[in-house]
């Protein structure tokens, strides 16, 4: 059975981190097949048409069996990929191919809602997985500030960073900003079909909303947590 992802070679892994430390993201390009993102729209666009055309997001394995992302969890070559990426740009010997996975599925008004929530994701690396982009109208660009912070050498300095940021006023400082244009993110259009690449625990990131009678849907595929062994995380239930 042939692996759905492509193999890449070490001039493209390399090509790949100098894209993300120089312009915040890498890009693997026409990568996935067309009949996984078939299907994986229909699963979309039927979960969403019984939750009342409004926002839903799955969770873990479970939650997304049968989409694109269990079959790149799966994929030996998306696998390596995301090890050697890691090793690349971190100089560390990669942790087990485990990952977070979430599919995220933007409709309604309460889709609006979850945007502009800017935060550092808790993974070293996450792809993105577009599903469904709207192309007409507002779109739900990602936008982001690559690379703002080093990779926390303890979870308290971590935590440090999520309470300055995770509170009304930094949240408003930031949305105004951008929206003023008084704050200058790198805004990325996304693409079916394509892989995005960055590097989750150092940008600063969210996205825009998009038109409440469209779907934007993507599939987040985070990996290596440096936090997973802390005793402090384990206590305060943020494992």
């Amino acid at each position: 059975m042939s692996d759905i992802f492509l193999c890449l070679s070490a001039a493209d892994i390399d090509a790949v981190v100098r894209s993300i430390d120089t312009l915040g993201y890498g890009v693997i390009r026409n990568c996935l097949p067309e009949a996984l993102l078939v299907n994986t729209r229909r699963f979309v666009q039927d979960r969403v048409g019984r939750n009342g055309g409004e926002y839903m997001h799955f969770t873990g394995s479970d939650a997304v069996q049968g989409t694109l992302l269990e079959a790149l969890s799966q994929s030996g070559n998306f696998n390596r990929a995301c090890r050697e990426i890691y090793r690349a740009g971190t100089q560390n010997v990669p942790p087990p191919s485990r990952f977070h996975m979430v599919l995220r599925c933007l409709a309604g008004k309460t889709g609006q809602k979850h945007a502009y929530y800017f935060h550092y994701d808790s993974y070293v690396l996450t792809a993105l997985v577009p599903v469904i982009i709207p192309i007409e109208g507002i779109s739900g660009d990602l936008i982001m500030f690559p690379n703002r912070r080093k990779i926390r050498r303890n979870y308290v300095h971590n935590l440090i960073d999520k309470v300055l940021l995770d509170n009304p006023a930094s949240q408003w400082a930031l949305r105004f900003g951008v929206r003023s244009g008084w704050l200058k993110p790198v805004r990325l259009k996304m693409e079916p079909g394509n892989v995005y690449m960055f590097w989750g625990y150092r940008t600063l990131h969210t996205n825009e909303p998009c038109d409440v009678d469209k779907i934007r849907s993507t599939g987040l595929m985070h990996y290596a947590d440096p936090h997973a062994g802390s005793w402090l995380r384990q206590k305060l239930g943020r494992a």
